[in-house]
């Protein structure tokens, strides 16, 4: 593979010079020899002499003709990734025959084999890698496609849009298909293979009947019928809360085994990773679950935002996927907990996003420049996409912003817009009405950095006048080192010592604050006793919040706020504060020591009598490391891990009865079943366990031995093997490996097999991870398999991966190095666990800078690796 350092950038937008219109395919497939003939309905945008360019990669081009007719010779010009034909008129059709190889495709971009099926992925660039096209965004054309292949190796022919007819002759099975709305390349799919079918039907809320289809391997299909109700509840979903009824009369989902990232919203054909659409109770987990229907959701959600509405340009990315996540957050918070759902969310977003934004690789929701687009699939474009999307609802508030909404779908429907468009509908929905400056919010999409927002509080008690002083900042990021107040809205509720809310003088509980000046102040009148300020409710915003609220403060939102989020954001401080304060204490050559109140807190949460067991679950675990890291620079993981540790043993010890009373019980009331009220059950216990597990006694051990055997379902399995895995006990290889030889046939459950030994908490854990990347449940080729072990090492077992001999970085660079030969998509994902050097204590960054640079320097490098490892390496 070439570097490539050419870097595309926004400012540099223009369209295309000419149009496809309409495409006709056929293709005879083949796994190792796909014969393709497309004809391309050409037109030219505007008076141009400029040759018509179109991309192609990895595809051996045998013919071209113009209307029907070969072109005059020098007229084609076949450069390998571009296709370059001169002498066009106004409008012509451009016939093109090429062959590619599906079976050396390791990249899994464009037309590749997994397993005996052959399927696609052409976002963002995989198109092009099919047959040559004007392979963009901006590109909208309708398609009509034929595929044939042999009847006994591809009894299911799938393409997009409706199927048009479909016949088998001599042994080849042929199906026409025709898409009537227009889509860019990047949505264009196929699958090819013998696989079964679960069949259903939903009617439209204008009583249209759509077949609903999901294609898997014979022995999966019956693990798609939880992925069939989620579809058909976010169909349903979809119609009340935006008004968007499906458009087709044929919905396909297939499931692959191979494939680079979760899901497709391929025009009606998804094409899904296994691990978001198989489940059943022995193959996943209550949160795979969950992350089943939210990943359906959101793939359905694409079909308005995303197919009919689409981006413009790749700078765009958010547009639709800020947008999408953000309703398949909603969908998630209606279907279950919508408190546990916000706290989720915004754990995720600190956990992943926050320090993207901290670091080298930091960019903004909209980014100004790229060389390879796949790297900026990530946590800013999506997750703090969908906060910005978000705040313009806290903003304009529910009914305005849905009002926006359908002026958007319905003013822009077949178009390719951006994010400008977007927020434009929104501001001319709500109109006069707004109380901000829709400029100055876009600057959520321009400039990247998360914001600090610091708080100060003042009561007057003779005036009952209460002062809320807000102040933002946001740090430098490359390439931006000074940065424009951004709109943040605060909501805020005043508590009383009860944790109580003191209504406003309006008789609400609650008001949003528009902070959009460095510095505001906010005076609130007739506040008859000092409150308790109850800020950034529901995670109204992406921010750092600094509150400056003492720990009893803070332990009356953590007991008694009525926001869900707030309480576990108190409790997570509190506890974060602890951990960094003792961490300090044992550099200093003391013992490991917390306060009595902390200790006490976490008590009190464990045996709380909440109604809601999975939020009482969520308030009882402590902080992760990525989070904390965000606190307390440089980062020391090694310290961290350890003090983060010594805080749950305290805590077990202190509560050992309570919690173990509390496990048995709950353990008593597992019946294995599915519902929102066993998942909470299971999710405290869970909990429970962990806490206890830290104590690694005998008693602790046998627990998680007897609910392994005990163990009616893949979560009950999985807590227990983590906390197997994590102890000391004599037997847990051979647990273990008795466990392989139980599942070893059920793939999800091997990734999560690997995945529990990738982060184990033990300093042999290195060579535990090299002995299972030669392990037969291991395979380089399958992402799956890569993120479940490599990708699961580096980025969350910081104790393992930030050895002292810098040994995890170099085990980690030499396989992205290997694996950048083969997949480049997934080589960088695992690079990006090393771009964080500069925020790790001196002894650790220089070698993973070092890690880093031997990765630079070790020879020709993909766009994927090499621009992500430049860089990581230029902000030093």
């Amino acid at each position: 593979m070439e570097n490539q350092d050419a870097t595309i950038y926004l400012k540099d937008y223009r369209p295309h010079p000419y149009r496809i219109r309409f495409t006709r395919m056929e293709l005879d497939l083949d796994t190792r020899l796909t014969r393709v003939r497309t004809v391309h309905d050409m037109e030219r945008r505007s008076k141009t002499s400029k040759p018509l360019v179109l991309d192609c990669d990895s595809i051996d081009v045998e013919s071209v003709r113009i209307d029907g007719r070969e072109p005059e010779e020098g007229l084609v010009t076949n450069e390998g990734k571009k296709l370059i034909i001169g002498g066009l008129p106004e409008s012509c059709q451009v016939e093109i025959v090429n062959t590619l190889d599906p079976s050396a495709n390791t990249q899994l971009s464009g037309l590749y084999q997994s397993g005996s099926m052959l399927c696609t992925q052409c976002e963002a660039e995989g198109f092009r890698r099919i047959t040559p096209s004007i392979d963009r965004p901006d590109n909208l054309a309708t398609y009509r496609v034929i595929l044939r292949g042999p009847s006994n190796l591809y009894p299911v022919l799938l393409c997009n849009g409706n199927l048009v007819r479909q016949e088998v002759d001599n042994g080849v099975h042929m199906t026409e298909w025709h898409d009537p709305f227009p889509k860019p390349t990047y949505l264009f799919a196929i699958v090819a293979g013998n696989l079964s079918c679960l069949k259903d039907r939903f009617r439209t809320c204008g009583g249209r009947d759509v077949e609903l289809n999901f294609y898997a391997d014979d022995r999966d299909i019956h693990k798609c019928q939880f992925a069939m109700g989620a579809l058909k509840r976010a169909m349903r979903w979809d119609e009340e809360t935006y008004g968007r009824e499906y458009d087709l009369d044929l919905y396909n989902v297939v499931a692959v085994e191979d494939f680079n990232m979760g899901a497709m919203e391929n025009k009606s054909l998804n094409i899904f990773n296994t691990r978001y659409v198989l489940a059943n109770p022995d193959v996943a987990t209550d949160s795979a679950y969950h992350d089943v229907e939210k990943v359906i959701a959101h793939e359905y959600f694409h079909n308005w935002s995303g197919n009919r509405v689409t981006c413009r340009d790749w700078f765009q990315l958010s547009l639709k996927e800020g947008f999408t996540v953000f309703r398949e957050q909603c969908f998630g918070a209606d279907m279950t907990s919508p408190g546990v759902t916000r706290i989720d969310d915004a754990d995720g977003l600190r956990n992943r996003q926050f320090p993207e934004d901290a670091g080298p690789l930091a960019h903004p929701v909209r980014p100004e420049s790229y060389q390879e687009i796949n790297n900026f699939y990530t946590a800013t474009v999506y997750e703090k996409g969908a906060e910005v999307v978000r705040m313009l609802q806290v903003l304009t508030g529910p009914e305005a912003f849905r009002r926006g909404t359908d002026l958007y779908f319905d003013r822009h429907d077949g178009k390719a817009v951006t994010t400008d468009d977007f927020v434009a509908a929104i501001a001319e929905a709500v109109g006069d009405e707004a109380e901000f400056d829709f400029t100055a919010f876009k600057r959520w999409y321009s400039q990247a950095g998360t914001p600090e927002v610091s708080a100060e509080g003042k009561y007057d008690r003779s005036a009952g006048r209460y002062s809320l002083n807000l102040q933002q900042h946001c740090q430098a990021t490359p390439g931006q080192a000074d940065k424009l107040p951004f709109v943040i809205p605060i909501v805020v509720s005043l508590l009383d010592s009860a944790g109580s809310p003191m209504p406003f003088a309006d008789g609400s509980n609650e008001q949003v604050l528009v902070l959009s000046d460095p510095e505001q102040q906010f005076v609130f009148e007739n506040i008859p006793r000092e409150p308790v300020p109850s800020l950034l409710r529901r995670f109204s915003a992406p921010v750092k919040l600094k509150t400056g609220l003492d720990p009893a403060d803070l332990g009356t939102i953590a007991r008694h706020d009525d926001d869900p989020f707030n309480r576990w954001e108190a409790g997570q401080r509190l506890f974060g504060q602890a951990i960094l304060d003792n961490l300090e204490r044992v550099r200093a050559g003391e013992a490991d020591r917390f306060d009595d109140g902390i200790i006490d807190l976490a008590g009190e949460l464990a045996k709380s009598p909440e109604n809601d067991l999975m939020l009482t679950a969520r308030l009882i675990t402590l902080p992760g490391e990525a989070w904390l890291g965000e606190l307390s620079k440089p980062i020391d993981p090694q310290g961290l891990s350890a003090s983060r540790l010594a805080l749950m043993r305290c805590i077990a010890a202190a509560h050992h009865e309570a919690i173990l009373d509390r496990y048995l019980s709950l353990q008593e009331a597992n019946d294995g079943t599915m519902g929102a009220a066993q998942c909470g059950i299971r999710a405290l216990r869970d909990a429970c366990l962990t806490l206890l597990a830290s104590l690694d006694t005998n008693e602790v051990q046998e627990l998680a031995r007897m609910q392994l055997q005990q163990a009616r379902n893949l979560t009950d399995r999985n807590s227990a093997l983590s906390a197997i895995t994590h102890s000391n006990m004599p037997d847990r290889q051979a647990l273990l490996d008795g466990y392989y030889r139980t599942w070893q046939d059920e793939a999800l459950v091997v990734n999560m097999w690997l995945r529990v030994q990738a982060t184990a908490r033990h300093a042999d854990v290195l060579a535990q991870v090299r002995k299972l990347t030669a392990h037969p449940a291991f395979d380089h080729g399958n992402p799956n398999k890569v993120y479940a072990l490599l990708v699961a090492f580096a980025r969350l077992n910081p104790s393992g991966f930030h050895r002292d001999d810098g040994a995890g970085y170099a085990f980690t660079a030499d396989w992205v190095q290997k694996l950048d030969q083969t997949n480049p998509q997934v080589a960088a994902t695992l690079a990006g666990s090393l771009a964080s050097w500069r925020d790790i204590l001196p002894e650790f960054g220089a070698q993973m800078k070092s890690a880093l640079e031997r990765i630079s320097e070790s020879g020709p490098l993909s766009t994927d690796v090499a621009e992500l490892v430049s860089l990581s390496l230029k902000s030093g």
